[in-house]
């Protein structure tokens, strides 16, 4: 067994007679082409991936229950967008250290977030398959519920934001806190400059840094950056 399988087992409380399906999970194709009697994730990453989208689309219809389908749409991508699972594979669950690599791949560290990322996906396949839809519903319940007070803030963060960067062609906006008042009160406000080097893109405030930055970006994206 993959070593440090029995632990992350254990933190779900998860007694399986199926150990083979975990060690798949963990297992990325560069490893299957050098061990071809280990097979790689593909396959469960593919089933975890419907499985987590239907009870995640589930979680959000029954929390924001005045909102129409394209806002809960919006919330359930930001749940289950590539720098979420990342970030749960990676900083939250451990999944990063277990994953099984060819020599050569190992080392090719630029590609792994998103590797981490289908790992997340893979063992929650991996779960269905062991444990049954049940247990692995009350997984992603448990992952996922304390995440949707945020949900529609990490999609308009990330939308506006995202656009931007798209627009910009993946050049790096940096998001500048400029003034602030009412620090320490209910009245707080933040100003935040969207810039792309020396120049600013747009202007924006909010209660909070991440609204303000959020505001600069639809400010930069209004005035077309500077078009």
């Amino acid at each position: 067994m993959i070593e440090g399988l029995d632990a992350i087992l254990s933190d779900f409380h998860i007694q399986t007679q199926h150990p083979e399906l975990y060690e798949m999970a963990f297992t990325h194709r560069s490893y299957t082409n050098e061990h071809p009697e280990c097979p790689c994730y593909d396959r469960l990453e593919f089933l975890g991936d419907s499985i987590l989208d239907m009870v995640v689309g589930r979680l959000v219809f029954d929390h924001f229950p005045k909102d129409n389908s394209g806002v809960l749409s919006k919330a359930r991508a930001a749940l289950v967008d590539g720098k979420t699972l990342m970030r749960l594979s990676e900083s939250v669950y451990g999944f990063a250290s277990l994953v099984r690599y060819s020599q050569g791949e190992r080392n090719n560290t630029a590609h792994h977030g998103h590797i981490n990322e289908d790992v997340f996906e893979a063992f929650l396949g991996a779960v269905y398959l062991d444990q049954g839809f049940i247990f692995v519903e009350k997984i992603i319940i448990d992952i996922f519920t304390p995440l949707l007070p945020i949900a529609l803030e990490v999609s308009a963060q990330r939308d506006s934001k995202g656009k931007l960067q798209e627009y910009l062609h993946g050049c790096p906006v940096q998001y500048v806190v400029v003034s602030s008042s009412g620090v320490g009160t209910d009245d707080v406000s933040y100003t935040v400059e969207a810039r792309l080097g020396k120049n600013v893109l747009g202007v924006g405030t909010g209660h909070n840094t991440k609204e303000a930055e959020v505001n600069s970006a639809k400010d930069a994206l209004r005035k077309k950056v500077g078009n």
